[in-house]
C-alpha cells in the first residue's frame, strides 16, 4: 500500500560551540553513567529472639496498663521430627528451585526431608517437576509424616511421574504414613493456617485421611490446621487445667476449635464439652474426636463465632451451667461486632481468649472489661520456639466484687440501685384507720 512520505523540516547545522558541548557531554557519560543502577542488596526478614519478645510484650502491658502480672512463659524444646515442613517450588529468574522451608530458624531438616529433596533431582521425573508446586510434611509426633503434594496433574506424563514418585515412596520411606494429591482452586498455594478461601480437592494415593496427634490418642485430618511446632501444643491442655481448674459440673466450649484438641483433650474433666469452627476439615476431624471420645459428651457445631448463635444457643434451657469459653483467636482476627456483649448476656464462669496480635488483645480486654468481665491471669505461649511468633492466653472472670467500679456503665448499674415501691391501692386505703392529728402545730418564732 502506497503511504506519502512525511515531510521533515532540514535541521540547522550546529555551531562550533554547541558541538563541542555535546561532544564533552558524551565523554562524561561515558564515564559515569548515571542510569546505571546500584546492586539492589536483599534485605532478610529479622527474627525476634525470645529475649526481644520478652520485652515486647512487657513494653505492650506497661503501655496499655494490662492489670495483674504476667505469669510465666509457656514453651518446650522444638524437635525436627515433630514440625511440619514444606519443599517450595521458587523462581530465580527464569529458572524454577526447589527449597526447603524450615518451620523456624537454625533447624535441621530431618533425614526423610532431605532424602526425598534428592530424590526431585533425578533425571526420570523432570516432567513431574514441571508440575509440581509444593510438598507439605505433616507431623505426626512419632517421627513419621503424611505427605501433601500439590500438582497441576494435567495430562498422562504428569500423571506418571506422579505415580513414579509414589511408588518411591511406598517402596524407600517407611517414615511417611500417608500421600494425598491436593488441587486448588482457584490456583494458589494451600496452606493450612491460611484464611483464604479456596476449594481444595484432595485424593488419597496411601494411607489414611487422618493423622495422630502424638500420644494423646486423638486425630486430625491431614488436611486440617496445628502449629507447625507441635511440642508445646501437645502439652496446651494440661497448661489451661492448671489455670482454671475445673469442677466435674462445669461445661467446656472451644471456639475457632480446628480438630478440637484441646475439648478433646480436657473432655474427661468436664461434664459437657463443646466446640465450634466453620471449616470442613475441622468438622471431619471433630466429629472423629467426639466418636472416639471415651467420656461420650462432645458435641460439635459448624458455623461461625457471631452474636447470632450465642443469642440462640445459650436461650435454651438444656445449654444452662458453668460454662467456660475458650476463643482462640485466628492469626490478626478480632471478634465480630456484638459478640462480646453476647457472651456476656450468656454468663460464663471463665472466659479464655488466647491471641498472638497484642493490639488486637488490648481492645478486647477493654470491651469485656465494659461488660463486666475481668482480667485474672496472663499466661505468655511461645508454641513455636524459634519462629519469631508467640501468642498469650487471657483468662477473664465476672466481676462479683465489684472491682471495676471506675467503669461508668458498672458503677451506675452498682451504686444506683433504685429498688421497686410498693403501690398502695384505695381499696386497701379505705379499710386502714386513719389517725388525725387534732392539736396544732407549734411555729418557730422567728428573731
Amino acid at each position: 500500500m502506497y503511504k506519502p512520505k512525511k515531510n521533515f523540516a532540514p535541521r540547522r547545522p550546529a555551531s562550533a560551540p554547541q558541538r563541542d558541548f555535546q561532544r564533552g557531554a558524551q565523554r562524561d557519560f561515558s564515564r559515569e553513567n548515571p542510569r546505571e543502577k546500584a546492586p539492589v542488596e536483599k534485605v532478610q526478614k529479622v527474627i525476634p529472639t525470645f529475649e526481644d519478645i520478652k520485652q515486647q510484650l512487657t513494653a505492650w502491658a506497661e503501655t496499655e496498663k494490662i492489670p495483674g502480672k504476667i505469669q510465666a512463659w509457656f514453651t518446650a524444646e522444638a524437635s525436627e521430627e515433630n514440625s511440619d515442613w514444606r519443599i517450595l517450588k521458587t523462581y530465580r529468574g527464569e529458572h524454577e528451585v526447589f527449597t526447603i522451608e524450615a518451620p523456624a530458624a537454625d533447624m535441621k531438616a530431618p533425614e526423610i526431608v532431605g532424602r526425598i529433596m534428592e530424590q526431585l533431582k533425578k533425571e526420570h521425573l523432570h516432567i513431574f517437576k514441571k508440575a509440581l508446586r509444593q510438598i507439605w510434611f505433616r507431623a505426626a509426633g512419632d517421627g513419621r509424616f503424611a505427605l501433601l503434594i500439590q500438582i497441576n496433574l494435567k495430562g498422562r506424563n504428569s500423571a506418571h511421574g506422579y505415580k513414579t514418585f509414589v511408588d518411591f515412596l511406598e517402596r524407600n520411606c517407611p517414615e511417611v504414613i500417608s500421600c494425598h494429591h491436593i488441587q486448588c482452586m482457584p490456583d494458589g498455594l494451600f496452606n493450612p493456617a491460611s484464611a483464604v478461601a479456596m476449594r481444595v480437592e484432595t485424593k488419597a494415593a496411601f494411607g489414611s485421611d487422618f493423622l495422630p496427634i502424638g500420644d494423646t490418642g486423638i486425630q486430625m485430618h491431614v488436611m486440617d490446621w496445628s502449629p507447625r511446632i507441635k511440642d508445646a501444643w501437645y502439652d496446651l491442655p494440661k497448661r489451661i487445667e492448671s489455670a482454671i481448674h475445673p469442677h466435674p459440673e462445669d461445661c467446656f466450649f472451644e471456639f475457632y476449635s480446628g480438630s478440637s484438641f484441646v475439648s478433646a483433650a480436657l473432655s474427661g474433666l468436664f461434664k459437657r464439652v463443646d466446640s465450634l469452627d466453620c471449616r470442613e476439615f475441622a468438622m471431619i476431624s471433630s466429629r472423629l474426636n467426639a466418636r472416639n471420645a471415651i467420656s461420650e459428651n462432645m458435641k460439635f457445631h459448624r458455623g461461625h463465632v457471631e452474636a447470632e448463635f450465642f443469642n440462640k444457643f445459650f436461650n435454651k434451657p438444656e445449654n444452662e451451667g458453668r460454662w467456660t469459653f475458650y476463643l482462640n483467636l485466628p492469626a490478626d482476627e478480632s471478634l465480630a461486632t456484638g459478640v462480646e456483649q453476647a457472651i456476656a448476656m450468656a454468663r460464663p464462669e471463665r472466659i479464655l481468649l488466647q491471641t498472638g496480635n497484642l493490639e488486637i488483645a488490648g481492645k478486647e480486654i477493654k470491651r469485656f472489661r465494659s461488660e463486666g468481665y475481668m482480667l485474672r491471669k496472663s499466661i505468655p505461649l511461645y508454641l513455636e520456639p524459634g519462629s519469631g511468633k508467640f501468642e498469650v492466653l487471657f483468662l477473664l472472670v465476672p466481676d462479683r466484687a465489684g472491682i471495676l467500679g471506675q467503669n461508668p456503665a458498672t458503677k451506675s448499674r452498682s451504686r444506683n440501685v433504685q429498688r421497686p415501691q410498693e403501690r398502695v391501692s384505695t381499696a386497701k386505703t379505705a379499710q386502714k384507720t386513719i389517725f388525725r392529728q387534732d392539736v396544732p402545730t407549734f411555729k418557730q418564732r422567728k428573731g
